[in-house]
């Protein structure tokens, strides 16, 4: 038994690269970042605040019900640029019993992208309205190592070096209909695009200045799946208006594989040893429930307030093991989770181009794959110590401005915490 874990073991930080929500038990699965928050600067500035007043191009996404509201045909872009880090284990021990991960030495690493993130078409047609858009839901790039091995009592889990790529885009097409002058409601349908790359090599006698690969690990994937989202729009008076969604997110089958090329000692295998191969490994995008208020006192301020029921739980059913120690992979949890988004906006309607101020803060719950389980053996305790790197909940804080133009409105915002920074431009045209 020993054997067979310690093998598992100088395997087991190959999963560094993994994805946050590509169910196996590799370490940083839990640490990539992966928001829901609505797209748009105006939004973004907002704290993502947006069911309830839907009032843009971007409700095609957020909330479909809410394009009703737009009287000119509208086409909208947004770019980001995204700054985030990625906890990950760089030394340290940890023992069995009395598991206590304080002796560990999280690190991180740091990596930034600028991308299209969002493009939309809105057609207004009587009491309907029509949208195309392309959202990019997760673009996530990684490359990092470590040359400390941890120490799980006599366990020794190896230097490593990971890499990461990931990148999820969506393609749907929304329709509105004001079923009356309190009432509209949203459809929209998506193809959703999927691209996964890991590799991480695992090096033994790092010490002794005889490098040698110890194993390797790699995850890849290229899917594509549907998902619907579903909206409600309903005025409650002249300044009160209440949104509602339900978001059904696809899930997407990717390949992992894990190989020893030395033994327990260091020692070369004769041959590559395969220690797990899933050809259908599955990442489920979690499925969310939200609801928001929007209040506008006066003409020129507006209050929006959101939550959002986000199924995290769907990551973890079922949790793959690429190293053999099942028991132990299933005790690896990931509970569902809140997002609160309060956000207003406030319109100086007196310049010649009015211009607008947006800030916001919301809540963040921990999306991390963690170890839930009481630690009893060296399994437990190996993937106690792996998944202790995770990041826990974040409170955001978001500021952002626009200009709207007789036909053009031009927007920025901003939206930071501890691990994640965005920012964001975006425009809309009306004719």
């Amino acid at each position: 038994m020993k054997r067979v874990l310690c093998m598992a073991v100088s395997a087991a930080l190959l999963g560094c690269a993994g994805s946050a929500f590509a169910i196996t038990d590799s370490e940083t699965n839990a640490s990539i970042p992966f928001s829901f928050s609505s797209p748009g600067a105006r939004s973004l500035g907002m704290a993502g605040a947006f069911l309830g007043l839907a009032d843009d191009a971007t409700a095609a996404y957020t909330n479909p019900a809410g394009l009703t509201q737009l009287v000119q045909t509208e086409i909208s872009l947004e770019a980001r640029h995204t700054s985030y880090s990625t906890p990950f284990i760089d030394g340290g021990e940890a023992p069995i019993a009395g598991f206590n991960a304080n002796g560990l030495n999280i690190n991180e690493a740091d990596s930034s992208n600028t991308n299209l993130s969002y493009l939309s078409v809105v057609i207004p047609h009587d009491r309907w309205a029509f949208a195309f858009y392309r959202h990019e839901l997760a673009r996530f790039e990684t490359d990092f190592s470590s040359l400390n091995g941890a120490i799980v009592d006599e366990f020794r889990l190896f230097p490593f070096r990971s890499i990461a790529d990931l990148k999820i885009v969506s393609f749907g097409a929304a329709a509105a209909f004001k079923a009356s002058d309190r009432v509209s409601l949203g459809f929209g349908l998506s193809r959703y695009d999927f691209r996964f790359d890991t590799a991480t090599v695992r090096i033994d006698d790092v010490d002794q200045g005889d490098l040698s690969i110890a194993s390797r690990q790699f995850q890849n994937g290229d899917d594509n799946a549907y998902g619907f989202n579903l909206g409600a729009r309903f005025k409650l008076s002249d300044s009160l208006s209440l949104g509602a969604t339900y978001r059904k997110a696809p899930r997407f089958d990717y390949r992992a594989v894990n190989v020893l090329y030395s033994d327990v000692d260091g020692n070369p295998l004769p041959s590559p040893q395969v220690i797990a191969s899933f050809d259908k490994v599955r990442f489920d995008i979690p499925d969310i429930f939200g609801v928001g208020l929007s209040w506008r006192p006066t003409d020129a301020f507006v209050v929006n307030f959101d939550v959002d029921r986000v199924l995290y739980s769907q990551l973890t059913d079922d949790v793959n093991t690429l190293f053999d120690i099942q028991d132990a992979a299933n005790q690896l949890k990931l509970e569902d989770g809140t997002e609160v988004h309060l956000g207003a906006e406030y319109t100086f309607a007196n310049m010649s181009a009015p211009f607008s101020l947006r800030a916001g803060m919301w809540h963040d719950p921990r999306h991390s794959v963690g170890f839930r389980g009481a630690v009893s053996d060296a399994p437990d305790a190996v993937l106690a110590t792996l998944f202790a790197g995770g990041r826990g909940s974040e409170n955001h804080f978001t500021f952002g401005g626009g200009w709207a133009f007789k036909s053009f409105q031009l927007d920025f915002g901003a939206d930071m915490s501890d691990g994640l920074d965005t920012y964001s431009m975006s425009g809309v045209y009306r004719f």
